[in-house]
């Protein structure tokens, strides 16, 4: 992957962490932690070939655009989820 493939790859994954934090109202370390599974997920997504995903759609730079979309927004909802679930109070009976 180029130079501007990982400028891409980190702006995406910097908005879907900003974007994580704008829906869940308040500012906290959540969006970095989103915003690297993001990354890490669209580079999986881009780099390797997961049932043929790889080879699909534009490539600028050496990032496969549309499946380093795709897989970084399933990491950053699974991201998500886990924080969602683990910041929320346990039930009192």
């Amino acid at each position: 992957m180029g130079t501007w493939g990982w400028v891409i790859l980190v702006a995406g994954a910097i908005v879907l962490g900003l974007l994580g934090q704008a829906l869940r109202g308040r500012v906290g370390y959540e969006g970095i932690l989103t915003a690297i599974g993001a990354g890490v997920g669209g580079y999986i997504a881009s780099e390797y070939s997961l049932g043929g995903l790889g080879q699909w759609g534009y490539t600028y730079s050496g990032l496969a655009l549309f499946p380093a979309l795709i897989g970084a927004i399933i990491v950053a909802v699974i991201v998500e989820a886990v924080i969602y679930f683990a910041e929320r109070p346990a039930a009192t009976a």
